[in-house]
């Protein structure tokens, strides 16, 4: 008796198929949320001032949206972040406030846009 060795092809990685219309893509929302921070060096305000920032940004979900936002002001220059509160404002009406409106038409076309308070925000008590 002889044993007769087969090869047995290799798989191959499979592409991953379009989502069909019941499998959506994840869709990009936009987020909005205010931030206060410290100022580094990098940012060109008083180090060590605490200012507001509004922070736009997409994402598919607001846990995704707050993770980038953190790491977007820690990458130009900002520490101890805190978010103060956040929305989902897909969809709505544009801002009647210009410099609003236009970090908001930004990060819908760049994918974020922070918009820095230049007053400082003052110490509580």
């Amino acid at each position: 008796m002889s044993a007769e060795k087969t090869k047995t092809p290799a798989k191959k990685p499979q592409a991953k198929a379009a989502p069909t219309k019941d499998e959506k893509a994840p869709q990009k929302r936009l987020f909005m949320m205010l931030f206060e921070a410290t100022a580094g060096a990098k940012t060109g305000l008083r180090m060590g001032a605490r200012h507001a920032i509004m922070v736009f940004m997409v994402a598919s979900e607001k846990k995704f949206a707050i993770g980038k936002a953190f790491k977007g002001l820690e990458v130009t220059g900002w520490s101890g972040m805190q978010l103060k509160k956040g929305a989902d404002i897909t969809g709505q009406k544009r801002f009647e406030d210009k410099a609003l409106d236009a970090s908001a038409r930004k990060a819908m076309q760049k994918g974020a846009a922070f918009l820095v308070y230049k007053d400082e925000v003052k110490g509580q008590a």
